[in-house]
């Protein structure tokens, strides 16, 4: 994070004292701009979330919040093309697929670097949703798992990834 002034996403777990959180208990922020907005969101890549149940990043937070029915598909939508995802790559740099756990074909996706130590990969490539769209339109029948493992994992259809990149 290399902006002076920051909006800081902190872990929910964390308590006030002492005044400020260390590193390892800042999700992420958004920077503050010269002209009064923010900034896309940037994930801190030394958060350690506090537990299972808590959320890595805003994309995570509203796939929860969504599965739980608190939340409307706008919002994930909203999101999630505002956000930077990480594809896993295998030993030759080709996207990695696998099947989700209801059998289907799927990229794996991480949301931030906090999921990505549940995926044996050789690597991963940082991506926006239009090129997820592109990954999924190379490779028909292939839908996006997003987090593999986590407890907010979830399988979204290419046809609705290329809906939301085609938003943006």
């Amino acid at each position: 994070m290399t902006a002076e002034k920051w909006v800081l996403l902190v872990d929910p777990a964390w308590s006030p004292e002492p005044s400020a959180p260390d590193r390892t208990h800042v999700v992420g922020g958004w920077p503050a701009l010269a002209d009064g907005s923010i900034g896309d969101f940037e994930p801190n890549p030394a958060y350690e979330p506090s537990g299972p149940d808590s959320p890595a990043d805003p994309l995570d937070a509203v796939l929860r919040l969504l599965s739980a029915g608190d939340a409307e598909f706008e919002q994930v939508a909203s999101v999630f093309r505002q956000v930077t995802t990480a594809v896993a790559l295998d030993a030759t740099g080709s996207p990695l697929t696998a099947p989700s756990p209801d059998g289907v074909p799927c990229l794996l996706v991480a949301t931030a670097p906090a999921h990505r130590g549940r995926v044996r990969t050789a690597g991963w490539l940082a991506v926006d949703a239009e090129e997820l769209a592109a990954l999924l339109s190379a490779r028909p029948g292939t839908d996006l798992l997003l987090n593999p493992g986590a407890v907010g994992c979830t399988r979204l259809p290419a046809d609705t990834v290329r809906d939301l990149a085609s938003r943006s």
